[in-house]
Order: structure tokens, then C-alpha cells, then sequence
């Protein structure tokens, strides 16, 4: 069976403690710590901010993944960043004396990387071919979560996306990258769900079945195994273009 390349997150993936927290005035980091993470690829933790909302953390996160987060865009939607990037992964450990609300993270961390990395960038609106994730037919096949209010997660292994907590933004996070196009969400789901999403693409040029009996393609997948589906449709896209990106200011 063909191997997926690792899915990489932004802040759809951000978890946050204490929603019952109001938003504080914390308009910058008070300390900040970005170092290249000497741990292995696999020990990789999304962004996410601590219980109290103080600290903000990310493990073995890859420079795209920190702009996901920053501007709140898929990796389709970023484009410039130079290639000595490509390879390297950073650890952050930030904090501020007041709580942080999930919404204000991705201004602080893009004041951050301007300034520890001196970014740069300007927004682009095309309008381009993307899909909106609907309802199908019948009732959806979502399990609602028994830990509603915690922490989400999901785990990839090969064709196989478990989805513990998670709501619609993460599908979609998720579905953009397997699909290759921007996904909107027009379920009008707003719960947290538990569920898996497994398919078996076939080699280019195999004409037989999966031998596992599982979908082909992640539309059949999305359409047998949760009652929903990816239609076709265009629409305005926001792009994140680099226009300047320096090696890590130390410190």
C-alpha cells in the first residue's frame, strides 16, 4: 500500500484549557524561548497552550507548521519559505503573566517570528478551485464525544485518521491536505466528535480493489464512513506569501 507523507498542523490543531477563562489583554509574549529541536521527528506535539491559558507550547514543530498557526491557513496556502527551512524543526516554550485566549495566539506568534526570525510577509486573495465538506444524505455517522470541553487529538498511521474531541475545523485541516485543495467547512457542525477515516489508495495504473476491502479514495472514505461529502465549488482563497524569512536570532 502507498504511505502518506506526515499531515502537518496549525492552529486547527491548537488545544486550549480553561475556555472559561475572558480574553486578558496580553499583547506579546513576555518570554520566549525558540530553540532547533535536537529530539527525534517522531516526537512531534502540535502547538497548545497549558492549563490557566499562561504558557504556550510546540515540540519538533517545522517552520510551515509555525505559520499555519501564525496566519491560520493550510500549508496549500503558504508559499516562499526558503528551502533551508525545509528540514529544520523548532521547540517553543512561551508565556504571558495574563492568560491567553485561543484567539490571540496567532498574533503573538506571528509578532514572535518577526521577531526572532525577521518575517516578513503580504496576503494574496485568489479565487480557486476548492471543495466544501457538506452533509450527505442521511444523518451524519459521528459519535459525540464523552469528553466534550477536552483536549482534542488525532493520530495518523498510514490511510488511518482517528479523530478523538475533535471538531470540524480539524476535518477539514486534515481534508485539505489529502484532497490538495482548500476545504470549507458547510456542515453546520458544531460539536466534538469521536471517529476514524481509513481508505487504501491503489497504486497509479491498479485496476483491482484494495485487497483490506477499505475505500479507494478519501471521498468514498468520507461519504461510507461519516455520512459526508466533498462537492467541487470555487471560491476566494487567502495566500500567505514569504517575503522575508532569516535564520533563528538566538535567544
Amino acid at each position: 500500500m502507498l504511505r502518506p507523507a506526515r499531515l502537518v498542523f496549525g492552529l486547527f490543531a491548537v488545544t486550549f484549557f480553561g475556555s472559561h477563562l475572558s480574553a486578558q489583554a496580553c499583547s506579546t509574549f513576555e518570554a520566549a524561548s525558540i530553540r532547533l529541536t535536537t529530539a527525534d521527528i517522531g516526537d512531534h506535539h502540535p502547538a497548545e497552550l497549558a492549563p490557566g491559558g499562561r504558557r504556550f507550547t510546540a515540540t519538533g514543530e517545522f517552520m510551515i507548521e509555525l505559520l499555519m498557526s501564525a496566519y491560520d491557513v493550510s500549508p496549500l496556502q503558504i508559499s516562499g519559505i526558503p528551502s533551508a527551512f525545509s528540514q529544520e524543526r523548532y521547540d517553543i516554550i512561551a508565556t504571558c503573566e495574563q492568560p491567553m485566549m485561543k484567539e490571540q495566539v496567532p498574533h503573538l506568534l506571528q509578532e514572535l517570528l518577526a521577531e526572532r526570525f525577521h518575517l516578513a510577509v503580504h496576503r494574496e486573495l485568489k479565487e480557486e478551485p476548492v471543495f466544501a465538506l457538506v452533509l450527505g444524505k442521511d444523518a451524519p455517522k459521528l459519535h459525540d464525544s464523552s469528553k466534550e470541553g477536552g483536549k482534542a487529538s488525532f493520530t495518523q498511521r498510514d490511510y488511518r485518521f482517528t479523530f478523538t474531541n475533535a471538531g470540524m475545523s480539524v476535518l477539514v485541516g486534515v481534508l485539505s491536505q489529502l484532497s490538495g485543495r482548500k476545504v470549507l467547512d458547510r456542515t453546520g457542525l458544531h460539536g466534538q466528535y469521536d471517529f476514524i477515516l481509513s481508505y487504501s489508495p491503489n497504486p497509479a495504473g491498479a485496476a483491482s480493489p484494495a485487497a483490506d476491502g477499505l475505500p479507494d479514495s478519501v471521498f468514498t472514505a468520507l461519504r461510507e464512513q461519516l455520512g459526508l461529502n466533498l462537492e467541487a465549488q470555487k471560491g476566494q482563497v487567502a495566500f500567505i506569501v514569504v517575503d522575508r524569512l532569516d535564520r533563528l536570532t538566538p535567544n
